[in-house]
Order: structure tokens, then C-alpha cells, then sequence
């Protein structure tokens, strides 16, 4: 029995470092392609390195720091979309019973399995409608119609297990729909919220074809600012990008994981 513990502890051991090494030497090649402009095969390493990739990045006509920006505004007023719209659909999906309850539910989650090609028709139309508004609001909208079925969906299992019991106790005893959820509801989702909003705010991060259908263009996110770089062939500069796009997305993980941590120690 001890054998076959040890056994499956190898194998999980084994399991996990080849994951690791599946998902992680990928970006070894991208950061040395990231400081050369030839890398010719069958060479083991460039002949020549150099930081003018970075130095691109970096200038006015990289616009990195711009393109970032603009990601992370758009991202965060898709993130508060979400959380206005997400947790009170989730919670009347999975705590409340009405006639039709079913096909609201598909029709919140149908971005999920719906053709891409048939939203991207969509938010053309609903672009043209909403020129009138500011082009971060308007962008941050169609992200919304992508990101809210994973937020719904991540939020609705949880309110699924906390159930009405506690909630109806709590109203019994005086407290109001406000301290219900701050005190009672929102301690027991903040892990789904937290899962929630990261996948949010990522999946808002690498949107491409919404952003440039709802500003026409003119909102210069990182995935348009990439875009022209991947077309040209450029692996240089598409290796230095992808290193700096992904790099708000790792301290996102890591502050993801932080908030975990003190949320099951709070609980212990």
C-alpha cells in the first residue's frame, strides 16, 4: 500500500514537471528571438543580440505603454459591466424558479456557442448605433457581450451551492438585501469573483476584432497595436510584444493567487 502511495506520488510529481515544461519552453525561444533580428537555423543561438526591439517597443511609434493603457481601461470598465450586470443575473438564475428561467439562461450564455462570426455582425450593427459614445465605453460594450457568459457562469455555480436558506434566515432576523449580500453573500462568492474577474479582464485583454468593429480603429489596444507586427513577419518585435503582453497578465495571476491566500486564511 505504501509503494503504490509513493508510486502515485511519482507520477504525479512527473505529471506536473511535464506540464510545466509543456507550458514554459515555449517562451524561451520568444525571449531570445526578442533580442535578435536573425536567428538561422541550424544555429543554437544567435550570432548577434540587441535590444532595438525593445528600444521600438518603447519609442512613440511602438506604443506600448499607450496601447497598454488603453487594454487596461477598457478591461477594467468591462470588469465593472460585469459585476452589474454578472452577479444579480447569476444570483436570479441560480437561487430564484420562473417560467422561461431556461431559455434566459441559453440566451446569457449563447455567446458561448454561438458562430464568432455571426457576434462580430452583431456588434458591427451595434457599433453603428452607439457612435455617439466615447470610444473606451463603446469598446468596453462588446466586450461585455463577450466576457459576461464566463463571469455568469463562474458566479451562477456558486450561488448554485450557497442556496436561500441563509439568505431567508438573515432576512427573518431584521437585515436588509444590502447586508445580506456584504455580510453573508459576498464573503462565500469572493473566490468565483475573483476567478470571474481574472478570466474578465484577460479574455477583455486579447480581444481583437470586437475592439476594432466598436471603435472603428481609432482605440489603439495591444492586440491592434500587435496586429500589423504579426502580418509584417516581423519575429523580432512579435516575440518583444508578446513578452509585454503577457507580462500584465502574470501579475494578474500572481495578485489572483495573493487574494486567494488571504481569503483561505481569512476562512481558517
Amino acid at each position: 500500500m505504501v509503494r503504490k502511495i509513493k508510486l502515485l506520488r511519482k507520477t504525479n510529481t512527473s505529471f506536473i514537471i511535464l506540464l510545466s515544461l509543456f507550458l514554459f519552453l515555449p517562451f524561451i525561444p520568444l525571449v531570445i528571438w526578442s533580442f535578435t533580428k536573425q536567428w538561422p537555423w541550424p544555429l543554437l543561438m544567435p550570432e548577434k543580440m540587441s535590444w532595438e526591439s525593445w528600444h521600438y517597443l518603447f519609442s512613440d511609434s511602438g506604443m506600448a505603454i499607450s496601447g497598454l493603457n488603453n487594454s487596461l481601461i477598457v478591461a477594467v470598465l468591462t470588469l465593472i459591466g460585469n459585476l452589474i450586470f454578472g452577479l444579480p443575473a447569476a444570483k436570479a438564475l441560480a437561487q430564484h424558479e420562473c417560467k422561461g428561467k431556461i431559455a434566459v439562461f441559453i440566451i446569457l450564455l449563447s455567446p458561448l456557442f454561438i458562430p464568432y462570426t455571426v457576434s462580430i455582425i452583431g456588434m458591427h450593427d451595434l457599433a453603428l448605433r452607439l457612435e455617439f459614445l466615447n470610444p473606451y465605453i463603446s469598446v468596453a460594450l462588446g466586450h461585455l457581450i463577450v466576457t459576461l457568459p464566463y463571469f455568469i457562469a463562474t458566479i451562477w455555480f456558486q450561488f448554485r451551492l450557497i442556496g436561500r436558506k441563509i439568505q431567508e434566515a438573515a432576512s427573518l432576523l431584521g437585515a436588509n438585501a444590502w447586508k445580506i449580500f456584504w455580510l453573508i453573500e459576498f464573503p462565500l462568492l469572493r473566490p468565483s469573483i475573483l476567478l470571474g474577474s481574472l478570466l474578465v479582464v484577460i479574455i477583455s485583454l486579447s480581444q481583437y476584432l470586437p475592439t476594432w468593429i466598436m471603435s472603428g480603429g481609432t482605440l489603439l489596444t495591444l492586440p491592434l497595436v500587435i496586429f500589423p507586427y504579426a502580418s509584417s513577419g516581423s519575429s523580432s518585435l512579435v516575440s518583444a510584444y508578446s513578452l509585454w503582453f503577457f507580462l500584465p497578465v502574470f501579475l494578474l495571476l500572481v495578485i489572483y493567487l495573493l487574494l486567494i491566500k488571504v481569503t483561505a486564511r481569512r476562512k481558517s
